[in-house]
């Protein structure tokens, strides 16, 4: 699949940078996947712009992106351009990669301080909640999280109930035991002194930029509010097994994300905490995977069957942090 040709969204790619003090001068195809495509707008002067084309599996992406954008520049890339009606979203370029970075030289010492921006950019986010659901950010705070496990466990065709990569009649009726676990476990994280906020939900160092010292987050298609400390478990997974990252290291990280929240509990209601957001990140990965796979195309519906099966079945194990 590519993008096709649309003298109507290189006209509004170009005027918007032009608006912002650029001329287009070049626009290349990079990317194509279930949540849209991305097109690289490189401009006369040497800037590097990216357009993304999003389509209903991100379709809120466009206004959160611009809506974060406006409440915490530099921490997500600048928008010079946002049409939702179209899935239009015009980006800033956020700099190399943390992936690319750590690839090239094999340093994770800078991930301490992507921890840190991060969870200072969740905890600035928490003021903002009711502005983002409004900006279309899905709703998945501990309260709600027991009714989406029922409507997952109802959503047969999800489950893909019996197939090879799917969830057996047997593991079904696991989950469905499971129900009052589910509920006490939403409880508990309730407890804490934790708001909920804006949780990323594909949070990993591909998706982090960094330029200039400051670290930039992107790729906000997947957002929700939730607890936070569920992309703490993404981007350990991302961690370890990416980049075969040893547990001692790994633990290194996840204390360095808990000790950012020390304003809220002590460290060792944090470690406890985490245990249990980790299992419940899987759970909401299952429901992120179950809608991707519900508004993605054909053409990439069938190779995302089996990611929300996985999930529930990596929630219901408590194995967030193993394949």
């Amino acid at each position: 699949m590519t993008a096709a040709p649309d003298s109507a969204r290189d006209s509004w790619i170009a005027e918007r940078l032009h608006l912002a003090g650029h001329e287009l001068s070049r626009l290349e195809q990079i990317h194509v996947g279930p949540s849209g495509y991305v097109l690289a707008a490189d401009t006369t002067g040497g800037a590097r712009f990216y357009f993304k084309g999003c389509n209903a599996v991100s379709a809120h992406e466009p206004e959160v992106s611009a809506a974060l954008a406006a409440r915490f520049p530099g921490a997500v890339p600048d928008v010079p351009g946002c049409d939702p009606a179209q899935g239009w979203l015009l980006l800033s370029d956020a700099g190399p990669t943390v992936k690319a970075l750590t690839q090239a030289d094999g340093d994770i010492t800078r991930w301490d301080a992507m921890l840190r921006a991060f969870a200072a950019l969740q905890q600035a986010a928490v003021l903002h909640v009711e502005s983002l659901l409004a900006a279309g950010v899905p709703d998945r705070r501990p309260d709600r999280l027991p009714t989406l496990y029922a409507g997952l466990l109802a959503d047969a065709g999800a489950l893909l109930l019996d197939h090879p990569d799917g969830v057996s009649e047997a593991d079904l009726a696991r989950l469905q035991a499971y129900t009052p676990a589910v509920r006490e476990l939403c409880a508990r994280i309730a407890s804490y002194n934790i708001p909920s906020t804006l949780e990323h939900d594909d949070f990993h160092v591909g998706n982090v930029g960094l330029r200039d010292g400051q670290y930039c987050f992107f790729d906000w298609g997947e957002a929700f509010i939730a607890h936070p400390f569920y992309s703490l478990m993404l981007a350990l997974r991302y961690a370890k097994f990416v980049f075969h990252t040893a547990d001692a290291a790994l633990d290194h990280l996840r204390e360095v994300y808990l000790g950012c929240w020390l304003d809220y509990e002590p460290i060792e209601r944090l470690r406890e905490l985490a245990a249990l957001t980790d299992q419940l990140a899987a759970l909401s990965r299952a429901l992120t995977w179950r809608d991707a796979a519900t508004l993605a195309s054909n053409e990439f519906r069938a190779d995302m069957l089996d990611a929300a099966p996985y999930w529930l079945l990596t929630f219901l194990n408590n194995t967030p942090l193993d394949y």
